[in-house]
This record gives structure tokens, C-alpha cells and sequence, in this order.
């Protein structure tokens, strides 16, 4: 099977130069992530990224090292992140809404990824997962 034939491909889509999301928001259940619906730019995107790798009360800048500059999130993936660790009620399940407008000329295919925090502890030599546990 060709690349551009796997339904799990983005193809043509993949990449698209110039495009933007307006009006970005995350819900989560009845709560915003944003207080206001804004354009998603480059810096938008490190503030959020910075969030999501803070370690040591974001002093430690291993996760932010510069990988994706400028140019390359402007043209090729137009990664959008929104760190919802702060919004409440973790344990109750949750409805989520990405909220956008598409500013570009073509349609665009959004691939969501929800990440969330569990804890696991593992015995290192043999790889073996001895505790788990859903946060």
C-alpha cells in the first residue's frame, strides 16, 4: 500500500505553508482554556510548550531547546498546544472542544492528541512496570 492510500496518512495535507487557526480555544467540559479566543502564532506555541516541559519551575530548558524554530513551525506542522493541567474537577470525566476557524484558502485535517498524566514506576534492569497509577 502507497503512503498517500493508508487512511492513517495525512497526505496531501501533511504540510501547508501559510496556514492559521483563528479564533483558537480549547473547552474542557464548561471551562475555557484561554480566557479569550485568539490567532495562534509562534510565540503562542513556545509559552504553551515552555508549560508542558517545566521542570524545576521551567529553569531546566531541556524539553524547550529551540528544536522547532520559527521557520520550521511556520512552514511545515503548525503544531497548536494548549496545557489544560490547571483547569479542575481531574477526576470527573470531560468533554473537549477544540474551538478554530480555518484562515487559510484550503481545508485542513486537525489530528488531536490528548495527553494525560499518569505515574508509573519501573524496575530498570528488567523493563518491567512494578506500580501504575491514572491521575
Amino acid at each position: 500500500m502507497q503512503q498517500f492510500q493508508s487512511p492513517f496518512d495525512s497526505a496531501p495535507w501533511t504540510v501547508q505553508p501559510g496556514s492559521s487557526i483563528r479564533n483558537f480555544n480549547v473547552r474542557i467540559g464548561s471551562q475555557q482554556v484561554f480566557d479569550i479566543s485568539y490567532d495562534y502564532d509562534f510565540m503562542d506555541f513556545c509559552n504553551e510548550f515552555a508549560k508542558l516541559s517545566a521542570i524545576n519551575g521551567d529553569i531546566t530548558p531541556e524539553l524547550t531547546n529551540g528544536l522547532i524554530d520559527y521557520y520550521k513551525w511556520s512552514t511545515t506542522n503548525r503544531v497548536l498546544v494548549a496545557d489544560v493541567s490547571r483547569l479542575t474537577e481531574k477526576d470527573v470525566p470531560q468533554s473537549i472542544q477544540v474551538m478554530g476557524t480555518n484562515a487559510s484558502c484550503q481545508g485542513c485535517n486537525m489530528l488531536v492528541i490528548v495527553a494525560f498524566e499518569n505515574e508509573l514506576v519501573y524496575d530498570r534492569l528488567t523493563g518491567e512496570v512494578t506500580e501504575y497509577t491514572a491521575n
